[in-house]
């Protein structure tokens, strides 16, 4: 069924390059009128977007991202992801932004014993959620690590470490991995690292977010027609391997 979220969930802007991403800084320093923002640095997970609703200190909804405005209810499917809170002690309304993912050691093994095989991580998190019947998206055991408070009743959040610490607070999956920083040179040393060491993770990532840590900033920043001025997503290359011709069947047509 379709579901209408409560906060638009915005879809980011991609940069490539070191200069690209040095020059949405430049622009968020001159739009903003800050000097040395703070940025906040994350890694872009390859998943499944998601968004929770709670209610009176209950999950009362959960659906996909969809169009950012209207997604699709998948209640049921999410409620069999055990890292997922079903209760917390917030009470207030409030919707919940996640990335949904199947740990690679986790695929590995359904594998193992599967008749039919998954091909990657992401096609099967996404198959999962979107499966009409809940007990298979169980059975393929997913995470997910929870990145924003799109929409929030009855508390004022200041910025991202704020906003993270209250996330763990309330017993919601969060990554291990978030770097701050006011530099992009320190920021781009950091996207390499992690795109050079991303195969030693249990989980795929294809590139890493940069957003502005204040959220008064953000406000000041606002949006396009798609994007948020005051994040941004730096994707990585393209991973690339080597395969064999093992075989080539010539066919005859009419023609």
């Amino acid at each position: 069924l379709p579901h209408t979220h409560l906060a638009r969930l915005w879809s980011l802007d991609k940069v490539r390059t070191k200069e690209a991403l040095a020059d949405w800084a430049e622009r968020v320093r001159r739009l903003s009128g800050e000097e040395k923002p703070l940025f906040a640095l994350e890694y872009k997970f390859d998943g499944l977007t998601v968004n929770l609703t709670y209610e009176n200190g209950r999950m009362t909804q959960g659906a996909t991202r969809g169009n950012g405005v209207v997604g699709e209810s998948i209640l049921p499917q999410l409620a069999t992801i055990a890292t997922l809170p079903k209760r917390i002690p917030f009470s207030g309304r409030m919707e919940v932004q996640g990335e949904c993912i199947m740990r690679l050691s986790v695929l590995e093994e359904y594998n193992q014993t599967s008749a039919e095989p998954l091909k990657n991580a992401r096609n099967a998190a996404a198959g999962a959620l979107r499966n009409i019947d809940p007990a298979v998206t169980a059975a393929r055991k997913l995470d997910c690590f929870c990145y924003n408070v799109g929409f929030i009743e009855g508390s004022t959040l200041r910025d991202q470490r704020e906003m993270l610490a209250f996330l763990k607070e309330n017993g919601f999956p969060t990554s291990e991995y978030t770097f701050f920083s006011d530099s992009v040179d320190e920021l781009y040393r950091q996207i390499e690292r992690a795109e050079s060491t991303r195969g030693a993770l249990d989980c795929q990532i294809d590139g890493m977010v940069v957003k502005v840590v204040d959220f008064s900033l953000r406000e000041t920043l606002g949006h396009t027609d798609k994007f948020p001025r005051w994040a941004m997503a730096f994707k990585f290359a393209a991973e690339e391997t080597t395969s064999t011709v093992l075989d080539v069947t010539w066919e005859v047509g009419r023609t």
